[in-house]
């Protein structure tokens, strides 16, 4: 690909790649940085680009994957705490925080056991906020197969949670 044709990629797709990367990390700064970066690999692959699906969609392919190496870099990846309960007027008790900690920890466990497509689809649902159509399109398919994916790994992740007592 030409330089002129590299830059008219930038022009076209930046705003829409910034816009996904702030959606997944909600830090502008990071979301620029990130999106830089996936406009230097996209240029370094672009004869991976097979034409199967939007250019769009390949961009936003990378980024994703930008992001998820930044946070394994920084060793950084988003808690799902529960919320506790502020009647206790000065915040949790430390019972409650070493509780929430484990149970955090518990389900981060469970989300990465997840078969694939289950556990990707769940992460850019619920970290990243992405809409069912979005992450219907990241995959090729419809907002449809996003919905269906996203709440048969909720339902994965529930039935593991439930059953995790019952193990032998």
């Amino acid at each position: 690909m030409k330089h002129t044709d590299m830059n008219d990629m930038y022009r076209e797709h930046a705003k829409i790649v910034y816009s996904f990367l702030l959606k997944m990390c909600q830090d502008p700064h990071l979301a620029e940085d990130l999106m830089q970066d996936t406009f230097l690999k996209a240029m370094e692959h672009i004869d991976a680009f097979d034409g199967k699906c939007k250019l769009t969609t390949w961009l936003c392919q990378i980024a994703k994957n930008t992001y998820y190496d930044h946070l394994r870099k920084q060793k950084k990846f988003a808690d799902t705490e529960v919320v506790l309960d502020e009647l206790t007027g000065g915040g949790p008790t430390p019972e409650q925080e070493v509780l929430s900690k484990e149970t955090a920890k518990e389900i981060r466990m469970y989300i990465h056991q997840l078969p694939e497509p289950y556990k990707e689809v769940f992460l850019l649902r619920f970290y990243a906020e992405l809409s069912f159509r979005e992450i219907g399109q990241m995959f090729g398919k419809s907002e449809v197969w996003g919905r269906v994916t996203y709440l048969r790994s909720k339902d994965m992740l529930i039935e593991r949670m439930e059953n995790k007592g019952k193990e032998v």
